[in-house]
This record gives C-alpha cells, sequence and structure tokens, in this order.
C-alpha cells in the first residue's frame, strides 16, 4: 500500500516564493497549497487537515504569531517553518521556542525547502 502523500499550506505575501515552494514541493510528491494572507490560511487550515505549514514572517493581515498561535489551537500536530529575510538570533530563537522546526532564511534553495520540510515531517508534534 503506498502512504498517502503529505500536505502543505505555503503562506507568504510574496506571490513568487509562494510558487516556487509549490512547485518544488509538488514535484517531490506533496500535497501543496499556497495563500498570501493569514486570514485564508486560517480558513484552509480550519477546512482541511495538513502536516506542514510554511509561514512567512511578513504578510498582510493577521501577523505570523496570531496564525501560527491559531493554527496551533486547532491542529496541535502541525509542523511549522518559519521563512524569512528579517532573521535576527534573537527572532530564529523566539520561533524555536514557540514551536517552529526550522527556520529558513530567504533567499533559500530548493535543497533548504526540501530538507527542512522532510525534517518537520520527521519531528512533528
Amino acid at each position: 500500500m503506498i502512504p498517502a502523500a503529505k500536505r502543505i499550506l505555503v503562506v507568504d505575501d510574496a506571490g513568487p516564493v509562494i510558487i516556487l515552494c509549490v512547485n518544488v514541493l509538488q514535484s517531490l510528491g506533496y500535497l501543496v497549497k499556497g495563500a498570501n494572507r493569514g486570514e485564508t490560511a486560517l480558513e484552509m487550515i480550519r477546512a482541511e487537515h495538513r502536516e506542514v505549514e510554511v509561514l512567512g514572517s511578513k504578510m498582510p493581515g493577521v501577523h505570523v504569531v496570531q496564525v501560527f498561535t491559531a493554527a496551533r489551537a486547532l491542529r496541535p500536530d502541525l509542523a511549522f517553518l518559519l521563512a524569512t529575510a528579517h532573521a535576527t538570533p534573537e527572532i530564529i530563537q523566539e520561533a524555536r521556542h514557540m514551536g517552529f522546526s526550522s527556520i529558513l532564511l530567504k533567499p533559500f534553495s530548493s535543497a533548504e525547502l526540501r530538507a527542512a520540510v522532510e525534517k518537520a515531517l520527521t519531528e512533528k508534534p
């Protein structure tokens, strides 16, 4: 029996980042959807189970921390990755403390994205 493909949601304010992530992850066999607003991401999480969420640190509307907190409450078993171009040691430390399994520093490569998703799936809560 072939295991079901893992579902991933990519949320970022930059369309090209969403497209890149969706294309790379789909080519690896994941079922991937994208959203460019926090509110949309939360609606998608409520509607459909996912294993991993890749969150951009800047997005219009709901702040990344609010999306993370609400998504964690809705789906405690969801693994989170933070994608940011504005990482300081403090931001990285806080993200790890909150429960993000990996922090991707923009610009990141396809290999870095793949490795972060694989790590998140193996270390899922």
